[in-house]
């Protein structure tokens, strides 16, 4: 296997223009509807870099550039624009499209009185043909958003701060930081930083290349010290790195351990699906799985998380063991459903992989061998988002004896063995938490946990969250909160 090590930033990717949007006529000079400073920053009409006669010039329109690969998407107008009252102004050039929304995941707190995942209508001005929409003023935060145009979505194509994701193919959503003191724990600052390592492995059963990343406290490579492990696990339209690049995992981190308020803790975020659905990887990893002997079972089509069909899947062939699990850990599925051994989410799919497997199988005993960690269960904690919060909690309800602090986050249960011995469930576990927002479905069965929970006289944390959806806005938050109270004892 094979540790790649470096400090990751958040992934700049450029975004694709859509097709309203490629091949657009050249817009028009900067005017009525035009923004007022769009000639001064070399917006539509406004000077421009590789004009017709300059040296590796372009033809005339507002592509910068050549028209190779790295040029841009079509035009220098801005967007986003973070204007001095928090608020955001959301741009789009697409002069032939008939209707133009953006989507957000503004939470529905302050001035915002519908939460950003309904959508708005952006209006467009003719002259220019870009379309605009300017939100309330916003709680400084890291906020996703993402249009349609007729119908067709797409990220912003002037935003290179984006966050690709797996899951579903084609979800992409484009960020953007409202900064202010509100936000800071979750921000950059001028505090020490820790180090994120990328580790790439094979998972032996369905031979699929596999990601975990790893976060190390700022004194881990000079403190000769061993660490307690967070694990921290994604949703079904996310991938190992969406909590550093949208759950900005990395710097709530860095910021808590600079405050003195939470214990440094080595944080652990493993790739939760079976093959990544990425279109553009398909093929590869077939021809892996050829090369290295593997022949999948004919794809089911994909469905419900955990119900197998991703590329790649298929029936477990026999080969190389993977490494050994974790020390006293009983064997994945052991416990039936409780353990995610049985079907639904972190259920085995058709190529008999589960992330209970993955978990004690491949990533703890990775970590437990590679890393200073403190190998009991008191110093294990497990968190997850949506489906991550099926993973974590059917894993760390079905193995008691590894982990003392389970959270879900707008998703996962408690089991109905767990409630009915309340003593023991009081005796094995630290922390028992699970919260969602308000705008999120997810919050019924907050509501139901907590109340069968509270009957039953377990120990238990609920959270229910005043205008916050599906989404980083709040999981963030959760993060935050449960890190200061993890390993404390």
């Amino acid at each position: 296997m094979k540790s790649i090590h470096r400090i990751l930033c958040a992934v700049a990717l450029t975004a694709l223009a859509i097709s309203s949007v490629q091949a657009q006529p050249a817009a028009p000079a900067a005017g009525a509807g035009a923004p007022p400073d769009a000639a001064a920053r070399g917006g539509p009409g406004g000077a421009r870099r590789g004009a017709p006669g300059a040296p590796g010039g372009a033809a005339a329109g507002p592509r910068r550039g050549g028209a190779g690969v790295e040029s841009g998407p079509g035009s220098d107008y801005r967007s986003p624009e973070v204007n001095a009252n928090s608020s955001l102004t959301f741009r789009l050039l697409a002069p032939n499209a008939k209707s133009v929304k953006v989507f957000t995941d503004m939470p529905k707190i302050g001035e915002v009185t519908v939460h950003g995942s309904a959508g708005y209508d952006m209006v467009k001005d003719e002259a220019s043909g870009i379309w605009s929409y300017t939100t309330p003023a916003l709680p400084p935060s890291y906020y996703q958003y993402w249009f349609t145009v007729d119908g067709l979505t797409t990220p912003d194509p002037m935003n290179t701060f984006v966050r690709p994701a797996t899951g579903t193919p084609g979800v992409y959503k484009s960020v953007v930081g409202v900064p202010g003191k509100e936000a800071e724990w979750m921000m950059f600052r001028d505090v020490p930083h820790g180090n994120l390592t990328e580790h790439h492995y094979l998972n032996k059963e369905n031979k699929t290349a596999r990601r975990v990343i790893v976060y190390t406290p700022p004194d881990y490579n000079t403190s000769g010290k061993s660490y307690p492990v967070i694990y921290l696990l994604h949703g079904f339209n996310d991938s190992e790195r969406g909590w550093t690049q949208s759950g900005m995992a990395h710097n709530i981190m860095d910021n808590l351990i600079a405050d003195g308020k939470a214990v440094p803790a080595i944080v652990v975020m493993p790739f939760g699906h079976n093959a990544t659905t990425s279109m553009g990887k398909v093929a590869e990893i077939a021809y892996t799985q050829k090369s290295l002997g593997y022949t999948p079972a004919p794809a089911r089509g994909r469905g419900a998380p955990g119900a197998g069909g991703a590329p790649g899947a298929g029936a477990a062939p026999g080969g190389p063991a993977p490494a050994a699990p974790v020390a006293g850990a009983p064997a994945a599925g052991g416990r039936g459903g409780r353990g995610g051994g049985g079907g639904g989410i972190g259920g085995p799919t058709s190529d008999g992989w589960s992330m209970e497997k993955e978990m004690l199988e491949y990533v703890i005993p990775y970590v437990e061998k590679d890393f200073r960690v403190i190998k009991d269960k008191d110093h294990r904690a497990i968190f997850g988002y949506s489906m991550g919060g099926g993973h974590s909690t059917s894993i760390g309800y079905g193995h008691p004896e590894l982990f003392s602090y389970v959270g879900g986050f707008s998703g996962g249960s408690v089991p109905a063995s767990v409630i009915a011995d309340p003593a023991k469930a009081n005796k094995d576990y630290k922390m028992i938490f699970f919260g969602a927002g308000t705008e999120d479905s997810a919050i019924n069965g907050v509501r139901t946990q907590d109340a069968s929970l509270t009957a039953a006289g377990i120990k238990h944390i609920a959270s229910e969250d005043v205008g916050y959806g599906h989404d980083y806005q709040v999981w963030r938050q959760y993060l935050y909160r449960l890190a200061q109270l993890t390993f404390r004892d």
